[in-house]
């Protein structure tokens, strides 16, 4: 599955074209100290100088007040010809708009090189462009025991944050915070303990939206919202495991004598016995009560008799990265702990 990032662009919040997303196409020989993204900028202006060749026989030589007129924000055309040249990054809604000059072609191919994303005033980052079982593996992390919530600052501004908290500091420093950085190549990630448990916090715009938007990943307090979104469930059954084993690795564990949970979201519950379904592992619903007769809990619990068949699609699809949730498993499965059971026996 591949994803349109150019959908990263939201118009509602991006109010002026400051705020933009942009496409990193800075080109070498405008930087200092050239990093492997400033190459991977090469493709990109190649397009774009392609684009403005064409269009110039097309239209004309000022074509590119044409294009400025269609951008949704005001913009001059020393801006759009630093843009082709390579000497600012370029926002994703003035390449999106391109379409409409019949440069179809021509966009597909910016947006398959479209790997790093940056805003006017913030880092860097690779956001990738087709989904991986990392990047379905963090989706689960992050809605079991994460949120995405969007703060307005008092300048209209917003500051956009992906946090996930553990219960198990050795567990986030050594397992998620280096696949974050591997995933997203972001350098900068904020951890420290917070409200009783372990915190790490990315503030980027990129990957939030990159969450919401192409993983559609519910944003603010999703937990009675809850829900597998769209996009794990158009995969086939093996494929979205990662999402299972990232939802092991947060909120899963050991639950009475089985493995489950008591989520706020009924509609999540029903979504993970539906997952679990599709890959001949049977769980139920076992009903919704309140607490302090005012917030609902719905309980989720996989059979104790279907362990067995969870282990064996974990380790033949992805195995979590938390070892005491393998090590759960792997107990009331009844595998002996000489053995290596989902790879990480005793």
């Amino acid at each position: 599955m591949e994803f349109n990032l150019f959908d990263l662009h939201d118009s509602e919040e991006d109010t002026t074209l400051r705020h933009c997303l942009r496409a990193y196409n800075i080109i070498p020989k405008y930087c200092n100290n050239p990093a492997k993204k400033n190459f991977e900028a090469l493709k990109i202006n190649i397009e774009l100088r392609q684009i403005n060749k064409k269009l110039k026989k097309q239209i004309g030589i000022n074509w590119t007040e044409k294009w400025a007129e269609i951008i949704p924000y005001k913009v001059s055309k020393k801006t759009i010809n630093d843009w082709i040249l390579g000497r600012a990054s370029i926002p994703l809604i003035a390449i999106s708009v391109l379409r409409q000059f019949e440069c179809e072609k021509e966009t597909k191919e910016i947006a398959k090189n479209l790997k790093y994303v940056s805003s006017t005033t913030g880092s860097t980052v690779k956001i990738p462009n087709k989904i991986s079982p990392d990047i379905i593996y963090l989706s689960g992390l992050i809605l079991g025991d994460g949120c995405l919530p969007i703060i307005k600052r008092r300048t209209k501004n917003f500051e956009y944050k992906v946090i996930y908290y553990s219960g198990k500091e050795i567990f986030v420093t050594e397992k998620i915070i280096p696949l974050m950085k591997k995933v997203f190549k972001i350098e900068k990630i904020l951890f420290g303990f917070r409200h009783q448990a372990w915190e790490l916090t990315i503030k980027n715009k990129a990957i939030f939206r990159f969450f919401t938007q192409i993983m559609g990943l519910p944003s603010g307090k999703k937990s009675i919202k809850a829900h597998i979104p769209e996009t794990i469930k158009k995969l086939k059954p093996n494929e979205a495991v990662p999402f299972l084993a990232g939802l092991i690795d947060s909120d899963l564990g050991k639950h009475g004598n089985s493995i489950g949970c008591t989520f706020r979201s009924q509609r999540l519950v029903n979504d993970l016995v539906e997952m679990l379904a599709k890959l001949n592992i049977e769980s139920k619903n076992s009903g919704t009560y309140l607490i302090k007769e005012k917030y609902p809990q719905t309980d989720f619990k996989i059979k104790k008799n279907q362990i067995k068949r969870l282990k064996y699609v974990l380790d033949n699809n992805y195995l979590p990265k938390n070892p005491d949730r393998i090590k759960a498993i792997n107990l009331i499965a009844g595998v002996p702990k000489r053995s290596n059971g989902l790879g990480l026996g005793e």
